[in-house]
């Protein structure tokens, strides 16, 4: 193989895959990523037997080939390089792989091809389109309230469900949920699935190295099988096992009757919350939610501090008092990109809602209290 490639493209060819190499493993191989051409580009893999990730690179190709190459040592390389603009890359019958650019000349040692785990290809056929950023701003939505406790393995995902046309996505830790719906499916596609939150962190990581972001129309192909969801966008593939075994029934977690209802600011809920967390016992300290007519008051303390604050509320029931896990709250307020919120409960040890204020219904928050 021989090609001349950009040595920025290569780089950010070799960043977009660098999220599924295994970092423990005892099959070396995995250390390595696969290059190779293909269709007169360049192709890059990495996997690490759960994730896949595949990413197609512009290059000149002199010469067809593969060979992979130990992904740690290469990319120390590619940042060490001088200014210039392009690499050669070349590889001999024995496997070593020399790289020249500028003045400078590097030789590794790979390994073939054969060695590697093959990627199943992406079957186009049963893929259906989705808008990236909005698919996007749902995971933003969702994946941080899934659990990272790996003996619950069934929480270490998020559960999409698509159903009439509707993709909701939900996740939880089992003390605090997060759910977000759209209508954005094709309405003939029906599927219940848990997909790891790591696939789903790259492909927000993705979103960002394309600059994809809100109000894009940039569409991305999906497709889900049994134990596989793939992702295609532009010209990186993401694919991944699913999360075996089945979710939990978090429709009933989320309160359907609303008797203590207040509604505030979600920017200065947001801001006293978060002063009142620095005051909390710093792992699993709580902070108390007062209510008084047209008053929420926010208090904590700890040891050696304390923190009390009154913010203006739409109220007008009976003195009411809860407390939460701060951190919990903050994270679901930081998902609200209304200008209110709507909080409501039924009792101080049942689950709280934080949805936004003015109808828009397609994500909520539960958030279970802590004992006062």
């Amino acid at each position: 193989m021989k090609i001349t490639i950009g040595k920025e493209e290569l780089a950010q060819g070799v960043q977009t895959i660098q999220s599924a190499l295994s970092s423990r493993t005892t099959l070396p191989i995995l250390l390595n990523f696969l290059m190779e051409t293909e269709d007169k580009k360049v192709k890059v893999v990495s996997t690490d037997l759960e994730m896949g990730v595949k990413h197609y690179l512009k290059a000149d190709i002199e010469s067809d080939g593969s060979i992979t190459i130990p992904a740690k040592k290469f990319s120390d390389i590619l940042h060490s390089l001088p200014d210039a603009d392009e690499v050669e890359l070349s590889v001999d019958a024995g496997g070593k792989i020399s790289l020249k650019c500028g003045r400078s000349r590097f030789g590794i040692v790979g390994a073939p091809k054969s060695e590697y785990p093959v990627l199943p290809d992406f079957n186009k056929s049963s893929a259906f389109e989705l808008p990236a950023a909005e698919i996007g701003k749902m995971v933003k939505r969702t994946i941080f309230a899934a659990s990272s406790d790996e003996t619950r393995h069934v929480l270490n995902g998020v559960f999409w469900a698509a159903k009439k046309g509707v993709l909701e996505m939900v996740a939880t830790d089992g003390r605090r949920l997060a759910v977000c719906a759209k209508k954005i499916l094709p309405k003939d596609k029906e599927f219940a699935v848990i997909v790891p939150t790591k696939v789903l962190a790259e492909f927000l990581r993705l979103l960002g190295v394309l600059e994809i972001q809100d109000g894009d129309e940039e569409k991305m192909l999906v497709a889900v099988t049994e134990n596989q969801i793939t992702f295609q966008l532009k010209g990186t593939t993401l694919l991944s096992r699913l999360v075996g075994g089945a979710f939990p029934n978090y429709e009933q977690v989320i309160p359907t009757k609303r008797e203590v209802i207040f509604t505030a600011p979600t920017k200065d809920l947001q801001a006293v919350t978060k002063r009142a967390s620095l005051c909390a016992v710093d792992r699993g300290g709580s902070i108390k939610y007062a209510l008084k007519k047209g008053v929420l008051h926010v208090s904590a303390s700890s040891q050696n501090n304390e923190f009390s604050e009154d913010l203006a509320v739409e109220y007008a029931g009976a003195d009411f008092s809860v407390a939460f896990n701060p951190i919990f709250v903050m994270d679901a307020l930081k998902h609200i990109d209304a200008e209110k919120t709507v909080v409501a409960m039924t009792s101080p040890v049942n689950p709280a809602l934080f949805e936004p204020a003015g109808g828009d219904g397609d994500y909520r928050f539960v958030v279970m209290p802590m004992r006062l």
